[in-house]
């Protein structure tokens, strides 16, 4: 009896213990299969290059990267196109900037990026290191995925990291207010996004989201954020987040929270931090949203009450009072002024230096009341006031000695240099108005049942109107659009327009060789041989190409350096072989160099290539007259 009472224990341990592995090898086995099967998209931050992209290896922002945050919307943003060497150089000096749209640079084009010109301006500034500024903006993420990214980030070896986030806390990917909220807990949220690395929870995830999408189908009816046109009406999920409520208190904690973390894991890795306050529009951009509660006032009754203070002069009641309406906005796309004291103080218990950037838009604004001076719509900035944001980080780093104790003042170009040579054109900004005007068509700066039709009744009143227009219609591409402007310009004789195209899309993808010859090709025809064989340089660094070599030998056998130029040309040969007026061009700066044998093994190559080419008798000649 004994005996069977004992064998019945290890029984009943045996079968709890097969009832614990039977489901942990169940799982085992299905992650080895997602894996050995590749399921599922590249979720890393970084992913490198194709082979053919330069000559240098470089990494690259994952364009999918944001499929970590986003399940419920119909869209999911894309990042920048940012690139950067994957092999740190030693001058080099590598600088992240992490944020949400306004980082990105929404709604214009590359080139009005910050960190375009905050990267020119330190560039400039220290000749002698190689600057990085990488973005890694993307609309509608806050400071949970800023967070997500500080390992990966980490792992880039960065010199230095700027912050500018705290917007999209309520309405962002995993915001407190929004359709991609996992609920109140901070952990939750941490866990599951350490749990994405399986690709099990990916399966499952898509498996959910794809049964729900089906659910709806069955049910004729479409999930409620579908009804919105633009990801920011996608976004919204609670529409009322009255002032110091549940939402509101946790959406202030958890950023708090975050913004520590961010800090102490920077600091951990010895790398040091910028963060910026945050700016929006407080004049000229009534609240959204206005509910009374028995503690606080409707947001539109502050707000015409901030009106009024303004019109009487008391600027400073009135610039109280319009922060004040922003902060009862019950629909809360705007940060509230107490998401910049937690920035001031966090940043303080880590010695983090605070761009003042709410100053820096005040000073530059009439009466220091933010409004559509330097503002788009809610919060979105000019591209006067992307520039501002790019010189506030400048000069926040200059003060507290990043890169070097003492920087050099001499090569500091003021900001008012770039504002004047910076390439933003004409059709750079219609692209910025356009794509502001299709978001205010919609939700919420219309009624979901009363879209507006601004866009789609626009009238271009100019020619680069008109581009964008068929440009955010989907009729040309970024390129195409600036290329016709440049074609425009030249046909009305208009050169420097025409080179300021081409040098715009330079600023927007700067690791692109073939912009560079674009924009080298546009100098040639001008004539100016020096300035395009500057840009063809700069793409040979990129990408050797054979076009850059040839085009740089032509050159260098216009200025009589025959030697420079048989080593482009020959370069350029060894890729277009079969080139007749390359070859003639090589036989040319042997003959011109003095090399008679050389000259004349080319001559019979390119008569054997095409016999009836016109420079052959001319070519025979110099060589004849060799001696």
């Amino acid at each position: 009896m004994v005996m069977q009472k004992t064998l019945s224990k290890k029984k009943r341990s045996l079968f709890l213990l097969l009832t614990l592995f039977f489901p942990l090898l169940f799982f085992v086995l299905l992650e080895g299969g997602l894996r050995f099967f590749d399921y599922g998209d590249n979720l890393n931050l970084f992913v490198p290059t194709p082979d053919n992209f330069a000559d240098t290896q470089y990494l690259a922002i994952n364009q999918d990267v944001a499929r970590r945050y986003f399940t419920q919307v119909s869209r999911t943003p894309l990042p920048v196109n940012t690139f950067f060497l994957k092999n740190k150089p030693a001058n080099g000096y590598r600088i992240f900037m992490l944020g949400g749209s306004t980082v990105a640079g929404w709604p214009y084009s590359n080139n009005v990026l910050s960190s375009r010109l905050l990267n020119q301006r330190l560039t400039d500034a220290f000749p002698g290191k190689q600057i990085e500024v990488i973005n890694t903006g993307i609309a509608a993420l806050n400071s949970h995925s800023l967070l997500d990214f500080m390992d990966e980030v980490l792992e880039q070896k960065p010199d230095a990291i700027m912050i500018y986030a705290g917007h999209n806390e309520f309405y962002g990917a995993l915001g407190a207010a929004s359709t991609e909220s996992l609920g109140p807990s901070r952990w939750i949220i941490k866990s599951y996004l350490a749990a994405l690395n399986f690709k099990t929870v990916l399966w499952v995830r898509d498996v959910t989201s794809d049964f729900q999408r089906w659910l709806a189908t069955l049910r004729s009816a479409a999930p409620a954020h579908s009804q919105y046109a633009t990801l920011m009406g996608e976004m919204i999920g609670e529409q009322n987040v009255v002032y110091n409520g549940a939402t509101y208190r946790r959406a202030k904690q958890h950023y708090q929270q975050n913004l520590e973390e961010i800090f102490e894991r920077a600091h951990a890795a010895n790398v040091p931090v910028i963060i910026s306050e945050l700016v929006s529009n407080v004049r000229d951009h009534a609240p959204f949203v206005s509910v009374a509660t028995d503690r606080y006032p409707s947001a539109d009754i502050v707000f015409r009450q901030a009106q009024v203070l303004e019109a009487e002069g008391q600027y400073g009641q009135a610039r109280a009072a319009y922060y004040r309406a922003k902060d009862l906005d019950v629909l809360r796309f705007r940060a509230p002024q107490a998401f910049n004291e937690i920035i001031r103080e966090t940043a303080a218990k880590f010695n983090v230096p605070v761009v003042p950037m709410q100053s820096s838009f005040e000073k530059a604004s009439p009466n220091g009341l933010i409004g559509a001076n330097l503002m788009l719509e809610h919060l979105h900035p000019t591209v006067e006031g992307y520039a501002l944001i790019a010189n506030a980080f400048f000069d926040s780093m200059q003060q507290h000695r990043l890169i070097t104790a003492e920087w050099p003042a001499k090569k500091i170009k003021p900001p008012a240099y770039y504002a004047k040579n910076w390439p933003v054109t004409d059709l750079d900004r219609a692209i910025g108005m356009l794509r502001t005007m299709k978001l205010m068509d919609h939700w919420p700066f219309t009624p979901p049942s009363e879209p507006g039709n601004g866009f789609d009744n626009f009238q271009p009143g100019t020619y680069a109107e008109e581009v964008a227009y068929r440009l955010e219609k989907n009729e040309l591409n970024f390129v195409q659009a600036h290329s016709e402007m440049a074609q425009h310009y030249r046909l009305a004789g208009k050169h420097g327009l025409a080179f300021r195209e081409y040098q715009a899309l330079i600023k927007a993808a700067p690791h692109h060789a073939s912009f560079y010859l674009l924009a080298a090709k546009n100098r040639m025809e001008q004539k100016r041989f020096e300035a395009a064989l500057v840009l063809i340089k700069q793409s040979l660094t990129l990408k050797n190409s054979a076009l850059g070599n040839k085009w740089a030998g032509q050159i260098m056998l216009h200025y009589r350096r025959f030697d420079d130029a048989v080593s482009y040309l020959k370069k350029a040969q060894k890729q277009l072989s079969k080139d007749a007026h390359l070859v003639y061009l090589l036989a040319s700066a042997y003959a011109l160099s003095g090399h008679k044998q050389h000259a004349h093994e080319a001559l019979i190559h390119l008569q054997t290539m095409q016999h009836d080419f016109a420079g052959i008798p001319r070519l025979e000649k110099l060589i004849n007259n060799l001696k």
